[in-house]
């Protein structure tokens, strides 16, 4: 037997912890948390499921940064007043 290394399995666990963290990560909040981190990196590195989820959230929340960059239209502001004064 040649001296390779078999790859351990990603269980159900190892997903349920990487997704725990998952927004942490994609928002770089786990910068004081090395070990939890690299957990996340490594696991996403190794399952491609879990990969296409935290890429789906990455692309969602760029989207969602971009489309609040701009000026609520006149006519929502409005409205938006308009329900504040009746409160």
């Amino acid at each position: 037997m040649s001296g390779s290394k078999s790859i351990p399995a990603i269980t159900d666990s190892d997903c349920l912890q990487a997704m725990d963290h998952l927004y942490a990560y994609l928002d770089g909040e786990l910068g004081d948390h090395p070990e939890t981190f690299a957990i996340v990196e490594h696991h996403l590195g190794h399952c491609k499921s879990c990969f296409s989820r935290a890429e789906m959230e990455r692309v969602l929340n760029e989207r969602l940064k971009e489309s609040g960059k701009g000026d609520a239209p006149d006519s929502l502001k409005k409205r938006l007043r308009k329900l504040m004064n009746n409160l």
